[in-house]
This record gives C-alpha cells, structure tokens and sequence, in this order.
C-alpha cells in the first residue's frame, strides 16, 4: 500500500459505515480528496476532535481502490474557535462552501489553499467576518483571473485594494461600500461557480 503526506484543510466530515468517517479535504499538495478515517466515530479514536470541518492537518494517507485512507493525522491548527461564534461560523462556512463548489478531484490549487488558511488566521485573530468574506470574494475572483476590475469604480477600486491588502481599518471601509462590491462580484462568482451563493451569504 503506497503512503503519502499531505496538508489538509476538512471541508466535511460525515459518518460512513457503522463506526468510520467519510472526511472531504482539501489538500496543499494534491488538491480535493475524499478519505476514509477508519474508526474514526468511535470515542477512543485516535483522531479525536482533529478531523472536524475547518480543521487543519498534517495527514498521512494511503492510497485506496477508491477512496484514500487516513492513517494519521497531526494537527497544525484546529480552528475550534470559529465553531464557537455564530458570525465566525457562518463566515468559515461561506469559504468552505465556495471553495468546494469550485475544486475538482486532485487538482492542485495552492493559492486557494493558502488563501482559505489565511482567512481562517483572520476569523480568528478577531477579523471581522463582513470583511474576511468579502477579503475571501475578491481574492478568490484574483486568483482565478475573473476579478471585474474594469466594472468598479475609482473609489471601489480602492476598496478593492484594501481588501486584497488586508488592510481592515474600519475607516476605510464603510458598510455601505462592501455592499456596493457585493453587486458587482456575487453575480461574477455566481456565473463563474455555476451556483447562486448569494443564497449561503447571511452577512
């Protein structure tokens, strides 16, 4: 059985069988990834807590028939904190869900991930989430090359610019504003996604 290393980002986790988990990753290394987590449900498990959604792994994984196995896991950072609050959750959730919508099996894609990590980073370091989603949207539009930079205007532009810097001075950017980018960028993510995602956005 041939073994691999990987850094894992947990998109979903179900239960699969009687006491295994059905986990979706998004690896550094090899893209989106269905594994099995062998005993996972049970309370002994050596996994613990480390396989739930939004949680960030050092994984090692054996190849499958059909579907990898997860044979350890190492916990870079548990992002618990963002299961804890209502607002965080939401906000995590909107990038997981985007994120997913877009992946293909073992399609490598290191700026997303590096990306949805540093989100995450954001989330908890106290961010706002209005801003960390919207800081997500136009990244993520940069990043696949679909950012409508000729549709904003002077001053969103700026906004634009704050939000790929991270600069997340309240001044800076007014409620109203973020509002005004959300109609130009939800509908070009939405054609881009194939999916109306102003319907996973609460916030």
């Amino acid at each position: 059985m041939a073994f691999y290393k990987a850094e894992a980002i947990t998109l979903r986790s179900s239960r699969f069988a009687e006491a295994d988990k059905l986990v979706v990753l998004f690896t550094k290394q090899h893209g989106r990834i269905c594994a099995i987590a062998k005993s996972a449900q049970k309370a002994a498990s050596k996994f613990g807590g480390r396989l739930e959604p939004f949680s960030y792994n050092q994984l090692l994984l054996a190849k499958g028939k059909s579907l990898d196995i997860i044979s350890q896991a190492e916990t870079i950072e548990t992002f618990h904190v963002l299961r804890e609050n209502e607002f965080t959750f939401q906000a995590a959730m909107y990038i997981v869900k985007v994120a997913a919508s877009f992946l293909e099996e073992r399609t490598r894609n290191e700026p997303l991930f590096d990306l949805i990590v540093d989100s995450f980073l954001m989330l908890k370091s106290g961010v706002s989430p209005v801003l960390v989603t919207r800081m997500f949207d136009v990244r993520f539009a940069d990043i696949e090359g679909i950012l409508p930079v000729e549709e904003f205007s002077k001053a969103q532009k700026k906004c634009v610019g704050y939000l790929k810097n991270g600069s997340f001075d309240a001044a800076d950017i007014s409620a109203s504003e973020l509002r005004a980018l959300d109609s130009i960028l939800v509908p070009c993510l939405s054609d881009h996604l194939g999916k109306d995602i102003r319907l996973w956005k609460s916030m």
